[in-house]
């Protein structure tokens, strides 16, 4: 299953993203954003890597591909070596990359990807129209017909002609990927590792903990929670034009034709804010009938888990296991678990 990320990037950075095979995010003078961090912990080896240049005045926007992520390593540069190399703002936190086996010269225009009606609804990149509504991300996740459709676009767009080159640039004067001799090597920073402690300050520090610990393919992390055989995560992901957003949505293979979606909700400790509420917003807006926006979203495979970090086990409220468990009218087995600060879990419903 296709998985793939969106970076916006501008004329001047680029250049210096294919010089040097990385792509980063920032968070303006800041030297942490805990956000910022978690939807680079979600970018695993492999995943296909999109740049965004936004339209200005003298061009419009376009979408530039393909890379790939080559490891699941995320590097933490801060000061002035977020600078480094020859940045004109501040990239915090990195992730290495290579090219793809095809990478294309020509980008789609973001009219074309985003506002040109496709034959079927289905195939809008409701991702990026979401994003550029409401968020301004800087790294956007794809859903896997989402990824497979911008491809298409990009392959359309050079007449399925790819650069032959393992190096590339970026000439500003064309607005293209060009061919180059050489890729640069430079300082990354120091590699991010989150700790069991650091899970402790907040819900958005314990998402970004458990998308470091989940792998593609045979998970280990919790396989009873977020399932055995991955194959697409996404943290943070648009439900709808509100502002309402999960907190981590898994693509969970069984065999070659089935997969369980797997909606979690986090809460961090007593903060336990209408969950059911808000899984049921969700699985309305994934399943097929309702909202569709899941490729074969139906009630048998949509399962909803809220997962509480706490202190102490057994302090979720009856009305609230009793709201979570009528879920079950409209989706699969939804499921309440708590885990505590030794990372000890305890299912509840």
């Amino acid at each position: 299953m296709l998985r793939g990320h969106v970076y916006i990037v501008n004329e001047k950075t680029l250049p210096i993203h294919l010089n040097y095979m990385f792509v980063g995010t920032s968070a303006g003078g800041k030297d942490n954003n805990v956000g910022l961090l978690a939807d680079m912990l979600r970018v695993k080896q492999g995943d296909f890597i999109f740049f965004y240049i936004e339209s200005s005045t003298n061009q419009k926007g376009r979408f530039f591909g393909v890379f790939r992520a080559s490891d699941n390593a995320v590097y933490h540069s801060v000061k002035d070596a977020a600078l480094q190399p020859n940045l004109p703002l501040k990239l915090i936190y990195r992730k290495k990359i290579e090219p793809y086996e095809r990478v294309y010269s020509e980008g789609v225009y973001e009219w074309i990807a985003l506002d040109k009606l496709p034959t079927y609804s289905r195939e809008l990149l409701w991702s990026l129209i979401y994003r550029k509504m409401k968020a301004k991300r800087g790294n956007t996740m794809l859903l896997p017909w989402e990824v497979k459709r911008l491809i298409s676009l990009i392959e359309d767009a050079n007449d399925g002609r790819a650069l032959s080159s393992r190096h590339h640039n970026f000439e500003i004067s064309s607005s293209k990927i060009t061919a180059a001799n050489i890729t640069y090597d430079y300082n990354m920073g120091n590699q991010i590792s989150l700790s069991l402690n650091d899970i402790k300050k907040n819900e958005t520090t314990f998402q970004a903990y458990i998308l470091q610990q989940l792998t593609i393919g045979n998970n280990t992390f919790f396989p009873e929670i977020f399932g055995t055989n991955i194959v697409w995560i996404g943290n943070e992901v648009f439900a709808g034009c509100g502002m309402q957003k999960i907190d981590i949505l898994i693509f969970e293979k069984i065999d070659e034709a089935t997969h369980i979606y797997r909606i979690v909700e986090l809460k961090h400790k007593s903060c336990l804010n209408s969950p059911a509420e808000q899984l049921r917003y969700y699985i309305n807006w994934a399943s097929e009938e309702n909202g569709g926006h899941l490729l074969g979203g139906k009630k048998f495979n949509i399962k909803p888990i809220l997962l509480v970090f706490t202190q102490q086990f057994n302090l979720v409220p009856q009305n609230i296991i009793n709201e979570v468990s009528q879920l079950n009218s409209i989706s699969t087995n939804p499921e309440i678990w708590e885990m505590d600060t030794q990372r000890n879990v305890n299912k509840i419903l």
